[in-house]
């Protein structure tokens, strides 16, 4: 049996719920074949878990089941381990190489008229939030940072799209 001959529905049901991150458009090609319409299967998948504790949600560049919306906060309170939160210090420099990506070092510090200490930067590093994406040719060549698919994930984003959207909302007037 191959997985083309499997219910495709099914089959990506199964597939976003084994995956520990998002599953890509490539991944469910190439269990669903060629032929099949993915749109139509995620929207029937969609359709299946409504009302359910789950639901498909588009992050990074793929699919996958998160908990639905209005459960999440109560299952926030039950959890033994609570998510960790960065310090607002750190979100703010996180916030910045998104949004400026890529940017070194010297960039972010002077946006933020602030040094930006080392252990910033190997923190969001260790989490998988950033990574070096090469060096800026001016003398000196300061290492480039960018965001992750990690960062798209955690944060709930499909594309940086939506974050340049969330950034277009909180500006003017405070």
């Amino acid at each position: 049996m191959t997985l083309s001959s499997l219910d495709p529905v099914r089959l990506t049901e199964a597939l976003l719920f084994q995956s520990s991150g998002p599953v890509s458009r490539t991944t469910l090609v190439r269990a669903l074949g060629e032929d099949v319409e993915i749109a139509q299967i995620l929207s029937e998948v969609t359709r299946r878990t409504k009302g359910m504790g789950f639901e498909p949600v588009a992050v990074g560049n793929g699919w996958m089941f998160r908990t639905a919306p209005d459960l999440a906060e109560s299952l926030r309170a039950v959890l033994e381990k609570p998510p960790e939160r960065l310090p607002r210090a750190v979100l703010e420099v996180l916030l910045l190489i998104a949004a400026l990506q890529p940017v070194t070092r010297p960039e972010i510090e002077s946006f933020r008229d602030a040094v930006l200490p080392q252990k910033t930067l190997t923190l969001l590093q260790e989490k998988g939030l950033i990574r070096s994406v090469g060096r800026k040719p001016v003398p000196g060549q300061p290492q480039l940072w960018a965001t992750t698919e990690t960062f798209l994930v955690n944060y709930g984003l499909r594309s940086l799209a939506e974050l340049d959207a969330l950034l277009e909302g909180l500006k003017g007037p405070l």
